[in-house]
């Protein structure tokens, strides 16, 4: 550490000895104070602490039970107190500063932090009054300000108590003097009466009123602040019974119920109930209230009061909108879901159940690669790293149903974070026919719908494939005296004398021969392999069988030559078929056929 910062230090840490306030037992203003906190941010713990040479100690301690002190090294009001504006950490969890502190990691699993340093009149910080939350979230402009003031409230009740102290050990010394303990006194006095004039301030600022029932004169109080939430002018003095009466009767059964629970066992209440204010005004309250006591006598009741109007509407609008998404799951014909990142279904909607023929109870709980084929394992590995990644991704599933059909999910599925673990929320539909009909009609797409034989599509797609070194065999067909059958007999002849060409030249190929029709009356055999003897084989087959043929007709071959185009070899091929033609007509013509 800089000596500058040693010297600031040595100093911070004689300030903080002056006040005489470490190791002290709770205070009613300063657990006010803290409880003030805790309302004005809505969260459950709230702290004000102190920092020590090599320790954090809270003065005052609002839900966190069983600590009373850390080591100052983990203490996130140590980050607080180097400077004199509020420290808001949202997510302490993704915040590098403290994502791996232990009071992060474990007990009391801190998420939020938000803390304003307690400063001094000399500008001295003594430590930090802070909120907690084990969940992220942020502070409004409004809350930001109250908890400064409340701060501000802090450090001043701390130099009063000090001076008070300091007044007391005087008055202790000089006990011979009435005068001077009759001024001390009134000085104290005065500063206990700053104080809560303080105090009343902040709790304005804050929205949080307080009240007192003194049972010993049945006399009720009410601060400023319970006066204006109520729309009553301030320094109203209510009866029990009018003060009850401003709460609807359910809310007044609920608060009767707690005040007699209080009086005869001394447990406090903390209830959100709906409130009528003297101008008719409904509005929904945080009402809180504990046992005052004197020894072991029970002489009142003390609480305190907050409009919750508005956080209640929120909560609300929020219960609206779950039932409404609930609904939606429920009933949505599209198929809904959540994983966790291992891929763990944690819930399906019923489409979904449906879609793969399961009862939603037999896929909770399944991981998602139950239902895949193994070969797929690794698709949907990589699609839970790019979601981790990138908080999003779209594509498709190829799933298993229960009787064994292949089901394709096209989805969109976000990572949701905002709440405890993460996990995936998914929303896909079934496109499983879509798809088999769109491959239908590309498949068809690729075929001569009359015979079924493959089309010039087709004939591009295997050049395409095509590489150098194959070397094809084709034979090229065309149809003897075919417009003779049309003009004859008609198209509908001609038509099935086609189909059965087709048959005929189909039923005569080899595996992973391909038969084209190239239009009207012509005719392509494509052969795997162009060697002579697969040539002369499939030409002699051909020879063998034509009067099985349902009509006559003339063959020309071609063998694909290295680096050649498949185009190129058809047209080689229809060269020889018209050359046997045109060899054939001349022999006739010379016999005299």
């Amino acid at each position: 550490m800089p000596q500058a910062n040693a010297d600031l230090e040595s100093i911070r840490l004689s300030r903080l000895d002056a006040l005489q306030v470490l190791d002290t037992g709770s205070e009613p203003l300063f657990d006010a104070l803290a409880q003030a906190a805790a309302l004005v941010a809505g969260t459950p713990i709230a702290l004000i602490t102190l920092l020590d040479a090599e320790r954090q100690w809270f003065k005052a301690n609002v839900g966190l039970e069983g600590f009373n002190q850390t080591a100052r090294g983990i203490a996130f009001c140590d980050h607080t107190i180097r400077d004199d504006e509020l420290l808001e950490v949202p997510d302490a969890g993704v915040d590098p500063r403290f994502s791996k502190n232990p009071l992060v990691l474990g007990e009391p699993h801190i998420r939020f932090y938000a803390g304003t340093p307690i400063v001094l009149r000399d500008g001295a910080r003594m430590g930090s009054l802070c909120v907690i939350d084990r969940h992220p979230r942020e502070l409004t402009g409004t809350q930001r300000q109250a908890l400064a003031a409340l701060a501000a409230a802090t450090g001043e009740a701390l130099e009063q108590r000090a001076l008070a102290l300091v007044r007391a050990e005087m008055l202790e010394r000089n006990a011979s003097d009435n005068r001077q303990r009759a001024e001390a006194l009134a000085r104290t006095q005065s500063a206990l009466a700053d104080s809560e004039r303080l105090l009343e301030r902040t709790g304005q600022v804050a929205g949080v009123g307080g009240w007192q029932w003194d049972l010993r004169d049945d006399v009720l109080t009410w601060s400023a602040q319970t006066c204006r939430i109520h729309d009553l002018p301030v320094g109203h003095r209510p009866t029990v019974a009018e003060a009850i009466g401003y709460y609807t009767p359910a809310a007044q059964a609920a608060l009767t119920e707690a005040i007699e629970r209080c009086r005869s066992t001394g447990l406090g209440w903390d209830l959100e109930l709906t409130l009528t204010t003297a101008t008719a005004r409904r509005i929904w309250v945080r009402a809180q209230g504990d046992a005052l006591k004197e020894g072991a006598e029970l002489v009142g009741l003390i609480g305190a009061l907050q409009d919750v109007s508005v956080r209640r509407q929120a909560i609300e609008a929020l219960e609206a909108s779950e039932r409404r998404f609930r609904n939606l799951f429920q009933h949505s014909l599209g198929f809904i879901c959540t994983h966790d990142l291992q891929g763990i279904l944690l819930s399906v909607n019923p489409a979904a159940a449906r879609s793969l023929g399961y009862e939603i109870g037999e896929l909770l709980g399944m991981p998602f690669t139950h239902f895949m084929r193994p070969e797929h394992g690794a698709v949907f590995r990589a699609y839970l790293e790019r979601i981790k990644t990138a908080g999003s991704d779209s594509g498709f599933l190829e799933l298993r149903a229960q009787d064994g059909r292949s089901v394709t999910w096209q989805f969109h599925n976000v990572l949701e974070t905002e709440a405890g673990d993460p996990y995936v929320l998914g929303y896909a539909q079934d496109i499983t026919e879509q798809r088999r009909h769109a491959r239908l009609l590309k498949e068809a797409s690729f075929r001569d719908p009359l015979t079924g034989c493959g089309n010039r599509r087709m004939l591009s797609k295997l050049a395409q494939k095509a590489t150098p070194e194959d070397t094809w065999g084709c034979l090229a067909i065309d149809l003897d005296q075919f417009k003779a059958v049309n003009d004859t007999y008609g198209h509908q002849r001609g038509d099935e004398v086609l189909i059965e060409m087709a048959q005929f030249l189909t039923r005569r190929c080899g595996l992973g021969d391909t038969v084209i029709r190239l239009g009207g009356d012509e005719f392509l055999v494509v052969m795997e392999s162009g060697e002579a003897s697969f040539l002369s084989q499939a030409l002699t087959a051909l020879d063998r069988d034509r009067l099985e043929a349902p009509i006559s007709f003339t063959v020309g071959t071609a063998t694909r030559a290295p680096g050649e185009r498949l185009e190129e070899t058809v047209a080689r091929a229809d060269q020889q078929l018209y050359a046997a033609r045109a060899e054939r007509d001349t022999t006739k013509k010379r016999d005299g056929i």
